[in-house]
């Protein structure tokens, strides 16, 4: 979703604005990754669970019972969950459809865009709870606003005002019925449409019902979404749903690009801050153990949904701020966790995973159960399989910004080609894999472009036509090139990767304090390799044949003596980054199969550091370990392409 940038006349405190969606379009590896998603998941989780996905907003339909169960459940909790799930899957698909430019999937959105339209109530009602339900419910408000989600990304696109209307109606829905009820948990949400249907609209009640819900919250939230709790410096572990705490997070700042109220962003800005130091992992991924706050270390368990939700946040917190570094927390998701927890063909997704796991199982995860650690397409918690529809789409439509003179702000990088008022230019690169992005301007009309320096770069160039170019420092910690680019200018970024050794802070969960590695955005790993074993797993709908449930085993499994287990290995805690060699591989094929850079780097054997015949991958029971013999050069991958892997190495104990 977007703030709009039209003209009439309502004070605006953000600073920049994404483009609409379909103006900026996936090339190279984006697209070959949106391609694979449209043929799986991406194109099918309706099919494939039509009652909880495909129309809950169209005919109140929703599933009744559980996989096992006989017993037909509360019909209120039904509603809630399937909305939930239906319109996260719908914003997924509508922004895949754009940044694809798929017309196929266009037209199966506003297929199902009109249905929903046709849906609604005479009193304005847009949402998936029938009225023998429990319409004040939590997750009323929250599963609404994921059907509104979808409703403006198709809007964004298209222009049809009769969407954009549905919607303030809908809105105005819970401004009449919640006026005097309000509930903590999920349906806080709503301020996200609210506020971006404000600025369409200029309707001051959705503003005045978001600072009343800020104002309530104050007194009788249980969570840590209030504003004087985000501007608290504590965030307990165990105190809140992650991804709850993902969205909320973010909701005071959205209200101060309406008020200007400085505290709201100020919340806003700690409440994110504190996530980064006390629960992200260096994949990018929250802990997430037991779905709740927890601190970071190697077997520490992340929820996919989690992936999505903090790259949202970030890049709804870099469109208000005009900062850069939330860039970086962009590019730190999508490289690593994101794709990590993925399958390469883009038919499953694993609910639960880690820095550390040699195993994806119905039995291995730690803090879970029933099968979170297996990849699947559609759980029958089918909130992580939705949610990853949209995780790659999200991240092209937030890598170019604008401010109000149509200036252009380049925040994360990868291939795209984008269209703006004031320039159209593709991009074409490789990175993360590459240092190098080369940008071509097919049309300029005097906009002057601004590029986020990562913060892991020391040393950045930037070339016109190559020659060196002059740059200058701009606010947000962006840099400015100095002349304005031409019509058939090529402008080439370099940013030059140095490898980090890291020792992680684990002193929260294991106090063991691994050590990872860093290449620019990416976080290399020891890839363990898998063994695929399908099952039919516990879908709510059985799937088709062509569709599984998966396990993964290392291929080594059946080796019970510690000694022949190739990913028992430990790490030099001062190793020197110059000893570690970076090799850059031909492109071959899609990116996430065949990685077009690998690390070679030394490692000791240390036969004893896990358990052989453990069903969890856990850490070890001391640190530093024993070693056996010197070091030797081994492979590292990304993490993205790899499933199962080792990417926290336990500290070697060494002679020095």
């Amino acid at each position: 979703m977007n703030i709009s940038k039209q003209e009439n006349g309502l004070p605006r405190y953000h600073k920049l604005s994404k483009l609409k969606l379909g103006q900026i379009q996936a090339r190279g590896w984006l697209k070959d990754q949106l391609l694979r998603s449209a043929a799986g998941m991406g194109g099918n989780l309706d099919h494939l669970e039509p009652d909880m996905i495909a129309d809950p907003f169209i005919n109140y339909s929703r599933f009744k019972r559980l996989p096992s169960s006989n017993e037909d459940l509360d019909p209120t909790f039904c509603a809630g969950w399937s909305s939930e799930i239906s319109g996260t899957y719908w914003t997924g698909l509508v922004q895949l459809a754009y940044t694809l430019n798929d017309k196929e999937l266009m037209q199966k959105a506003g297929k199902w865009v009109d249905g929903v339209l046709k849906h609604q109530e005479a009193d304005g009602y847009l949402g998936g709870y029938p009225v023998s339900t429990d319409r004040k419910a939590d997750y009323n408000a929250w599963g609404s606003n994921w059907c509104y989600r979808a409703l403006l990304s198709f809007y964004e696109a298209t222009g049809r005002e009769d969407v954009l209307a549905a919607v303030h109606r809908g809105l105005l829905w819970f401004c009449q019925n919640w006026r005097s009820h309000k509930t903590d948990y999920a349906a806080p949400t709503i301020i996200e449409s609210m506020i971006v249907v404000y600025f369409y609209t200029g309707d001051k009640r959705l503003v005045t019902f978001c600072e009343d819900y800020l104002v309530w919250l104050e007194t009788n939230t249980r969570w840590q979404n209030s504003v004087s709790r985000l501007l608290a410096d504590r965030l307990p572990y165990n105190s809140m749903h992650v991804v709850a705490y993902g969205e909320n997070v973010k909701h005071p700042a959205l209200v101060y690009c309406a008020t200007g109220d400085r505290r709201l962003l100020d919340a806003s800005v700690k409440g994110v801050d504190k996530a980064v130091r006390r629960i992200i992992q260096a994949t990018g991924g929250p802990s997430s153990c037991s779905e709740f706050l927890s601190p970071v270390g190697a077997t520490q368990e992340t929820e996919y949904c989690n992936f999505s939700t903090y790259q949202q946040t970030y890049s709804w917190l870099s469109l208000i701020t005009g900062e850069t570094k939330y860039g970086d927390y962009m590019e730190q998701v999508l490289f690593n966790g994101a794709q990590g927890a993925r399958k390469k063909d883009e038919r499953a997704i694993a609910y639960f995973s880690a820095p550390n796991q040699a195993l994806a199982t119905r039995s291995s995860s730690i803090y879970a159960k029933d099968d979170k650690q297996v990849y699947a397409p559609c759980f029958f918690v089918a909130c992580c399989p939705a949610q990853s529809v949209r995780t790659v789409p999200e991240y092209v439509r937030g890598m170019c910004l604008t401010d109000q003179d149509d200036n252009i702000y380049m925040l994360a990088y990868g291939p795209a080609s984008v269209t703006s008022r004031k320039a159209v230019f593709t991009i074409d690169t490789l990175y993360p894999f590459r240092d190098t992005i080369h940008i071509t301007i097919k049309q300029a009309a005097n906009a002057v472009f601004h590029f986020r320096i990562p913060d892991w770069c020391d040393n950045p160039e930037l070339y016109v036509n190559g020659i060196k170019a002059a740059f200058t420092q701009a606010a947000g910690g962006y840099v400015k090139l100095a002349e304005n680019p031409q019509t058939g200018d090529q402008i080439k970024l370099v940013f030059p990767m140095k490898i980090k050794v890291n020792k992680i802070d684990d002193r929260a969960s294991a106090a063991k304090y691994p050590i990872s590695i860093c290449r620019g955005p990416i976080v290399f790993a020891l890839h363990i390799s898998e063994k695929w074993v399908a099952y039919e797993g516990r879908p709510i709908t059985p799937l088709p044949e062509d569709w599984s449930w998966y396990e993964a085993f290392p291929e080594d499994a059946g080796q019970d003596w510690p000694g022949q287990k190739s990913w028992y290995r430990s790490i030099d805690e001062k190793l020197d980054a110059d000893k570690i060699v970076v090799r850059e591989l031909p492109e071959n094929g899609y990116v996430w199969e065949n990685p077009p850079v690998v690390l070679d780097v030394p490692l000791y054997k240390s036969d004893f550091c896990y358990s052989p015949p453990a069903a969890r991958t856990y850490d070890p029971w001391e640190c530093p370990v024993e070693i056996n013999g010197e070091a030797e050069m081994h492979e590292l991958i990304p993490f993205g392409c790899t499933s199962l892997r080792i990417t926290y190495f336990p500290r070697a104990k060494t002679a020095g």
